[in-house]
């Protein structure tokens, strides 16, 4: 029996290897619930008893926020944890999201916990305190949280009141509220992105702050292995899908620059979620039938995809995920905004991006949708003007 002293007590508890199981003498066994690994009786990550344990940290302030949200509200909204924890180290932060992006929120180092919104958390919630709630969602069940769950503060969006409705907690908290309610404002008053709002209703000042996402080495290495098959040729990368079909680019419009740029001797690498799959794989066999070696897809997990965007030279992409995980990896993008405000969404600050918009004079609505949802101002951004954007960044970069 090998033996992992974490005490002075040279017989406190000892690691049976083969059975992964401490053994202590009953004496010795404490717990420590303001530990911010410990989860209420359940083994905590570290699998350890408390007693000597090295990653026993001490919870101050435990915080809430509330976006149940679309993968780019996560990286959106993923600097406030850290800014938060840059004021209170000890801070705990549990972020509660759809269970579709409790991956993304965990790769985020400042949250402590991701919990995937349901009625068993909804309950677990309304039993705990926390110094703070900030709400950043509009859907009812979860803006209601607001007015039940324990708190010395809150601010952003809640839901109830007299009136039944959607209403605005706080003074910082009123701009962000016109934003999920005008489109008019929107679309033609507001000149400040999703970020610096999601900063002034938690009381702080937005100072550009990078996008908080952390990628296991497990999820990048398949991904840079795939890339190397082509390495040494300039790679451009397509991101084809959009949580809004109004926001995507049509598919001849990716085959006429995919065309351009095979002939011009570039790699196209596809990036596709479940929903345009079949659009991918289309895409690539037109392509594939004039290079197959220039030409690129597969179909990612969640985890691979946020680090596959760190191996392309340039990015085409709509208003969408794939456009903030270029941000997030500093890779130079080609953006076009048709429905959705690019205001809302480019940084203030110095970044290697291009911004096209569509010409339509509808545009942007804000996702007012005046067409009945039949889009078409997308079509409207044509492959040259795309393809002699990407020249330039492949140009800035000696690619």
């Amino acid at each position: 029996m090998g033996v992992d002293r974490l005490t002075d007590e040279p017989a406190a508890w000892a690691f049976t290897a083969p059975a992964h199981r401490y053994l202590m003498p009953p004496q010795t066994f404490t717990w420590k619930a303001d530990c911010r690994h410990f989860d209420g009786g359940l083994p905590c990550r570290y699998w350890r008893p408390c007693t000597g344990c090295p990653e026993y940290a001490p919870a101050g302030r435990r915080y809430l926020l509330i976006m149940l949200g679309l993968h780019g509200d996560m990286l959106i909204a993923s600097p406030l944890p850290p800014r938060i924890k840059r004021d209170h180290p000890d801070a705990h932060i549990t972020w509660l999201c759809d269970e579709a992006h409790v991956p993304l929120m965990e790769m985020n180092p400042a949250v402590d916990r991701a919990l995937a919104f349901s009625w068993e958390t909804v309950r677990q919630l309304e039993r705990e305190h926390f110094h703070a709630i900030y709400s950043f969602e509009r859907t009812p069940s979860a803006a209601s949280l607001m007015e039940t769950v324990s708190c010395d503060e809150r601010a952003g969006l809640a839901y109830g009141g007299p009136a039944s409705g959607l209403y605005a907690v706080g003074t910082a908290a009123e701009h962000f509220f016109k934003m999920n309610t005008w489109n008019d404002f929107r679309a033609i008053t507001n000149r400040r992105t999703w970020t610096e709002l999601y900063f002034e209703v938690a009381g702080y000042t937005y100072d550009d702050e990078p996008y908080e996402l952390d990628v296991p080495a497990a999820a990048r290495e398949p991904v840079r292995a795939f890339a190397q098959q082509w390495a040494g040729r300039r790679t451009v990368g397509f991101n084809l899908g959009s949580s809004l079909t109004t926001k995507m680019w049509p598919m001849s419009n990716w085959i006429d620059l995919g065309e351009r740029l095979v002939a011009q001797d570039a790699s196209v690498w596809l990036f596709a979620g479940p929903k345009e799959h079949a659009m991918a794989e289309e895409i690539h066999a037109r392509l594939a039938t004039r290079s197959p070696s220039q030409v690129h897809y597969r179909p990612w997990s969640l985890t691979e995809f946020c680090a596959a965007f760190e191996f392309c030279d340039v990015v085409v992409t709509g208003d969408t995920f794939g456009y903030h995980l270029a941000l997030l990896h500093g890779t130079p993008a080609v953006v076009l905004f048709g429905p959705s405000h690019d205001a809302e969404v480019v940084p203030k600050g110095p970044r290697a991006l291009t911004i096209l918009t569509s010409p339509a004079p509808c545009s942007p609505c804000a996702h007012q949708v005046a067409c009945g949802g039949a889009g078409g101002c997308m079509e409207m951004i044509p492959a040259h003007d795309v393809l002699l954007a990407v020249a330039n960044h492949l140009a800035v970069l000696g690619r």
